[in-house]
């Protein structure tokens, strides 16, 4: 499976879901149906470099014994260089960018792009496509049934 992911890392499902909200209005009902979006630095934070590497160590540290944690205090150095490096990737990394007939697509007066056809892609790329043909269509019947979470108890 090959992605490609574009704006910022979404800390759950909810801000996915609000961005993916957002999105469909801004195509459906234009650009005066939504909100201006807040504008972001282009400046990355060296939080988004550092948190990265120590978010799973917190629960580590805490449920350790002291060797290891003697252990990983020999070993902040290497983390701060590891999130110092990446850190400056991010700043080198280019922000996308759309192009202008998807930027003024729905804005009055200006052309709609064509829709992607299967004949737009290569031969080799067509054959991949209808080889998945299969998992494009809603499959009939109903949606299966959900189990009942199990709420979480207070141990007795």
């Amino acid at each position: 499976m090959e992605m490609a992911l574009l704006g910022k890392q979404g800390q759950g499902g909810s801000e996915l879901r609000d961005e993916w909200e957002f999105i469909r209005r801004y195509m459906e009902e234009g650009p005066d149906s939504v909100p201006r979006p807040r504008l972001s630095t282009r400046f990355p934070s060296p939080i988004q470099a550092f948190s990265a590497q120590f978010e799973g160590m917190g629960r580590f540290f805490r449920n350790s014994r002291w060797p290891f944690k003697v252990a990983l205090l020999l070993v902040w150095p290497a983390f701060v260089i590891i999130g110092t490096s990446h850190w400056l990737s991010l700043m080198l990394c280019w922000r996308p960018r759309w192009p202008k007939i998807i930027r003024e697509a729905g804005l009055p007066g200006k052309p709609v792009p064509p829709l992607t056809t299967l004949s737009d892609y290569p031969p080799d790329i067509q054959q991949r496509l209808l080889a998945n043909a299969d998992r494009w269509h809603l499959k009939p019947g109903k949606r299966p049934e959900q189990k009942p979470r199990k709420a979480k108890t207070a141990p007795e």
